[in-house]
């Protein structure tokens, strides 16, 4: 009867101890507000020049860094009490992803592939609205200088008695 107990007990203390991701302890929280602003501008000023001669593609053998991941949004419980998301993490120096690790982060029963995109404002518009094309979906876009954006957008504005919009960006750079 003591192991019937303990089993439950053991798997459900191992289910809290779990990273909500596999990239989680590739990951500093950055909590100085000077960082997080000179962090956030890199951020900016990657998503605003994203043109390159050619795209990246996440291949199962290619090697990624991981450098940032910025979540932001929002969400509501009840109306007009809203709760604002910004946290910034930078990626621990030296360390690498294989490509096969991201690909298997982002598959879901929703999703069969990524989605590559050459435009990360369409991908912003294909993605913000409820029922948008790209909502609930990874979308890779290419930066310069060898970089990606892996991006997920989950929203539902103006719900009943929830809404949300949450972005989450991981940025990498490939490792030759």
């Amino acid at each position: 009867m003591k192991k019937l107990v303990f089993l439950p007990l053991c798997l459900i203390l191992w289910s809290f101890t779990q990273s909500d991701t596999p990239l989680e302890k590739y990951l500093t929280r950055i909590t100085d507000p000077d960082i997080i602003k000179r962090d956030l501008a890199t951020i900016a000023v990657w998503n605003s020049n994203p043109k390159k001669e050619k795209d990246e593609k996440i291949t199962p053998q290619s090697q990624w860094e991981l450098l940032y991941y910025y979540h932001s949004g929002w969400h509501e419980h009840s109306p007009n009490h809203r709760i604002n998301i910004s946290e910034v993490y930078v990626g621990t120096p030296g360390n690498t992803l294989v490509g096969q690790t991201l690909l298997d982060f982002t598959k879901s029963p929703h999703q069969a592939a990524l989605i590559y995109s050459d435009n990360p404002l369409m991908v912003n518009l294909l993605s913000e609205a409820r029922g948008a094309p790209y909502n609930g979906k990874w979308v890779v876009f290419s930066l310069r200088d060898n970089r990606i954006c892996l991006r997920y957008v989950h929203s539902y504005p103006n719900g009943n008695q929830s809404s949300w919009y949450h972005r989450k960006e991981y940025y990498f750079q490939l490792k030759n």
